[in-house]
């Protein structure tokens, strides 16, 4: 049987939508190929009549009350959303949903266009999240992007932004990189502050599943920039290891696509975070990683000016991740230990070694602590040791007195 009035509506928002199709129409509708054609040159002419003749015909995209007061429900599980993003929530969870085909035919749901749910939102007074562009008077952005890299992988924008993403009233850093080139997520990582640990996740998670970019491009933090002119960071050196360039940015808007994304995450995220049933940060950050990356690429990312990636492949049997992304310290050699992070360490030559390096004292030796998995590791005359704890440092007890009376109470054994 045949649906004219859904082949009208659909007809209606195909120039805007590039998935829908004569060959999905068709589908939907039971018409062929060749009448829905002729429909839509017709309705382009102005000579498609409607399927009842009636002297003030209903227009074919009028929503009935049952989809109204289904979309009306459906917002009140999203309060903060832009427009964009609810009508994708209903096109994906629910239009193109076959678990919801009931509830598409009951409530007489349809696909609708980007403009007519601008057209609900402002008849319900209800606001998108997301303001409008500062502009300036002759419409130019008010910080207009520079021309993106013509390849994937020439410069990677990183950056960290803090926020509510689970609305538990505490904000957690966001550690983001955006492929300059194609404005494309390529890895995420929650932590409760902005830290280098973040920073080295992603660049690892790059690195093994796109390859090592030319260069990064990060703001000027003190993970990223020396204080010390001619200072280089332990996140500097271990770019430097894999022959990645560290760029700077004087403002925020000058590493505009991953700031631009920044904001697009907020308003995004945490309704499809809802949306998801995403519970806690540690089921956030594989969910994000493993799904959600590619889901928002492919709304927002786009084919570079070369298809010929600058990424270079990493190989795993000419280098160790775990050597390269570790923190470097200098350490003396006193009674065949050295002392780190309150630990004592000996040096042995492999792990399942029982039998403790003899240094001498005074030596000097090149330390290195695996940011990943806490490893510790000696370098020295050419060689690598593995470091094992051997004692605890012993730390002196100490208590804060206020007062008079608290010295006494010390002293009578009332306070422990």
């Amino acid at each position: 049987m045949k649906d004219k009035d859904m082949a009208i509506a659909l007809l209606a928002v195909k120039d805007e939508e590039s998935w829908i199709t004569f060959d999905y129409i068709a589908s939907q509708t039971g018409y062929s190929k060749r009448q829905l054609i002729r429909m839509s040159k017709n309705r382009y002419q102005g000579t498609m009549t409607p399927t009842a003749s009636h002297p003030n015909p209903i227009p074919h995209n009028k929503a009935s009350g049952s989809e109204i007061e289904y979309l009306v429900q459906m917002k009140a599980k999203y309060p903060d959303i832009t427009i964009a993003q609810f009508r994708d929530i209903y096109i994906e969870d629910v239009i193109y949903n076959s678990d919801k085909a009931a509830e598409v035919f009951e409530n007489q749901l349809k696909p609708r266009s980007y403009t007519w749910f601008r057209n609900l939102f402002k008849n319900l007074g209800w606001e998108s999240i997301k303001p409008r562009k500062t502009r300036k008077r002759d419409n130019r952005a008010a910080h207009p992007l520079r021309e993106p890299s013509p390849q994937r992988g020439m410069i990677i924008q990183i950056d960290g932004t803090p926020y509510d993403w689970l609305h538990t009233g505490e904000n957690w850093t966001l550690h983001l990189a955006v492929d300059d080139a194609t404005t494309e997520v390529l890895a995420g990582w929650f932590f409760p502050t902005e830290r280098q640990l973040g920073y080295c996740i992603i660049m690892r998670k790059i690195i093994l599943e796109h390859g090592i970019p030319e260069a990064i491009y990060s703001d000027k933090h003190t993970i990223f920039k020396s204080k010390n002119e001619y200072g280089i960071t332990q996140f500097g050196m271990m770019m430097d290891d894999l022959g990645i360039t560290m760029l700077y940015a004087n403002t925020a808007p000058a590493k505009g696509r991953v700031e631009r994304y920044n904001g697009t995450l907020q308003g995004r995220l945490p309704n499809d975070i809802i949306r998801f049933g995403i519970r806690s940060y540690d089921e956030l950050n594989t969910w994000v990683n493993d799904f959600y990356i590619k889901y928002i690429n492919r709304k927002f990312s786009f084919r570079p000016k070369s298809e010929i990636p600058a990424f270079v492949e990493f190989d795993p049997s000419t280098a160790d991740l775990n050597w390269i992304f570790s923190l470097r310290v200098e350490k003396t050699i006193k009674n065949d230990m050295f002392s780190f992070e309150n630990k004592y360490y000996c040096l042995y030559e492999n792990e399942d070694s029982t039998s403790r390096i003899h240094v001498i004292n005074g030596t000097k030796i090149k330390v290195r602590y695996c940011v990943f998995n806490s490893k510790v590791y000696a370098y020295r005359s050419g060689l690598k040791y593995v470091c094992k704890v051997v004692a605890e440092r012993r730390r002196s007890n100490s208590e804060l007195l206020e007062n008079a009376k608290d010295v006494l109470d010390y002293l009578s054994g009332s306070r422990k």
